[in-house]
């Protein structure tokens, strides 16, 4: 994919943990590869063999490393939690987005191709677009 300047460090991406009960817990906190499960709170998604659970009716993911389920988990149930990071436009790379200012759409935002971008005019330029439906 392209961006913009420079590609997201991890922002804005998932990571997915899978868990695989090997007894009757109501808690877990690391993957089966013994990787601690790390979240950003509201921005997490839990299923248990697949189905969707509602937060905070069935798990708890209120601290960022730590799923406690509303019951006991039963031996071979599998925990998938997709861990979402956060993004934010505005402090992208330390600095804000840049606006015109100006309303009604006459500037855009290119890609210059060198790691820079730079703001265009379309000002003259004209695009010719047919649609050919089929029958």
């Amino acid at each position: 994919m392209s961006y913009i300047g420079n590609q997201p460090s991890g922002e804005g991406q998932a990571e997915r943990f899978i868990f695989t009960a090997t007894g009757t817990t109501p808690t877990i906190t690391h993957d089966d590869d013994g990787l601690p499960i790390s979240y950003v709170v509201n921005h997490v998604s839990v299923y248990l063999n697949g189905v969707k659970q509602v937060i905070p009716t069935d798990v708890a993911a209120s601290n960022g490393s730590t799923l406690v389920f509303a019951a006991n988990l039963a031996v071979n149930d599998v925990v998938e939690c997709i861990a979402l990071s956060t993004f934010s436009a505005v402090t992208t790379e330390g600095s804000s987005i840049l606006s015109t200012g100006e309303t009604g759409g006459t500037k855009f935002l290119r890609e210059d191709g060198d790691n820079s971008s730079s703001w265009q005019d379309p000002t003259g330029k004209s695009i010719a677009m047919s649609i050919v439906f089929g029958s």
